[in-house]
């Protein structure tokens, strides 16, 4: 297919133009096949094919290379690709916005693993090893409502020392403001099975979740639905206010990224398809729902 066919279907698409060099990438692969199959396709009307086409056009852009082997990852660009279908590319911009500042290199690595890519081997022997154990959490990201917001980050089972997630929730301070009440969170940290159940939920293999018995008291619970649109979580103690807000699907990227990665990490033997496969099943036997 000519390079200015390609363009002008690109254009006509409302995707970004591609070059020569670019697309070499592709030569010889499945994924340069599929694209020129999407293109034909795209070009006479079938629009569903956009999707298809912009998870490689952002793919194989200037920069996506570069930037993951500077996280320290094998380029894979396959694999990137695959990963930028299923989310709607917003992979990509996470990995783009990686340099912008600490947390967003923490959350394109998290990324990056859920994806398959392999650690390069140089990154691995330049990584020195901690000079004492690091006590979790110590990775974390927030995601904000009009009335609270939560604080996601990893963290280990206390008995088990077990890989899992812990969920802080705050409610807003006032109105229309941007501050939270951290200092009266309520806490909730998973057990290493409810990590596996929330992974069910946010693959969107179950409707809901609730996690009840937190705390020494046992007066702690998480409920989080999926309402179509969005997720609707709750973070809940007795005797006190919900924390309850709205979480877009995009913002449940990362969730399932650290879910993914703690996972793997109680289960090194495993990988990613594997917890996949485990959940996809565990999901369809739970009668629960």
């Amino acid at each position: 297919m000519k390079l200015s066919t390609i363009l002008e279907t690109l254009a006509s698409a409302r995707l970004p133009s591609v070059t020569s060099e670019q697309l070499r990438q592709l030569v010889g692969t499945a994924d340069g096949k599929a694209f020129a199959d999407d293109l034909r396709w795209f070009a006479v009307g079938e629009t569903k094919r956009r999707q298809q086409l912009a998870a490689v056009v952002h793919a194989i852009a200037p920069g996506v290379r570069r930037t993951v082997e500077q996280l320290g990852f094998q380029f894979d660009l396959p694999a990137i690709i695959a990963a930028a279908r299923l989310d709607g590319c917003a992979g990509i911009e996470t990995i783009k916005a990686a340099n912008a500042n600490p947390g967003n290199r923490a959350r394109a690595v998290a990324y990056l693993q859920v994806a398959g890519l392999q650690v390069a081997a140089r990154a691995v022997a330049a990584t020195p090893a901690p000079a004492a154990p690091i006590e979790a959490p110590y990775y974390s990201f927030k995601i904000f409502g009009g009335s609270a917001a939560l604080c996601v980050s990893e963290a280990r089972t206390r008995s088990s020392n077990q890989h899992t997630i812990q969920i802080e929730g705050a409610l807003a301070l006032g109105a229309g403001r941007r501050e939270f009440d951290w200092q009266n969170k309520i806490i909730v940290q998973l057990t290493v099975q409810e990590s596996y159940t929330a992974l069910a939920l946010f693959e969107n293999l179950i409707p809901s979740v609730k996690f009840d018995g937190h705390g020494p008291a046992h007066d702690k619970s998480l409920l989080v639905d999926f309402q179509h649109s969005h997720y609707f979580v709750r973070v809940i103690q007795r005797g006190r206010a919900a924390i309850a807000l709205p979480v877009r699907p995009v913002d449940t990227i990362q969730i399932i990224a650290l879910l993914y990665r703690q996972l793997l990490a109680n289960e090194p033997h495993l990988q990613i398809g594997d917890i996949r496969a485990l959940v996809a099943r565990m999901a369809s036997m739970d009668d629960s729902h």
